[in-house]
């Protein structure tokens, strides 16, 4: 339920998705799956969560990016190494962007979150957290 709710928020959040009348609003997921498999592996001192994406998983457009991040969450977020779920986010979305055809995606809780644009600029692989705004 806590995956299902975060997964609202993140639609609702995000604002990718992104519908012309009601009957778009209404259709189905293209994919019946897209994760073909993933495990929680320790690599380099940490726990990364590396994902095999379906072949349709790869082909995604941005209005079912939402649902790929939902199977992700309701396999995986009840592990104790979930965390920090905006940024696994960032990681899904950046893969999605510039990553596709890797034969593995590796999402890594303990990179920092810093936005959507900057996860990509990093090439997914961000290690530097933004500074924290002044405090006002």
């Amino acid at each position: 339920m806590k995956s299902a709710m975060f997964c609202l928020f993140f639609i609702a959040s995000v604002g990718w998705i992104e519908y012309s009348d009601a009957a778009d609003a209404a259709r189905a997921p293209e994919c019946t799956e897209y994760i073909e498999s993933g495990q929680w592996v320790y690599k380099f001192n940490e726990w990364v969560l590396e994902l095999k994406p379906t072949l349709c998983g790869r082909q995604i457009g941005p209005d079912e990016t939402a649902y790929m991040f939902y199977e992700i969450a309701k396999k995986f977020s009840g592990d104790q190494y979930w965390v920090n779920t905006r940024g696994i986010i960032n990681q899904l979305t950046c893969h999605l962007q510039i990553a596709r055809t890797k034969a593995e995606w590796n999402l890594e809780p303990w990179r920092p979150y810093v936005g959507h644009a900057e996860t990509v600029l990093a090439g997914c692989n961000v290690v530097t957290p933004k500074p924290q705004p002044p405090f006002e």
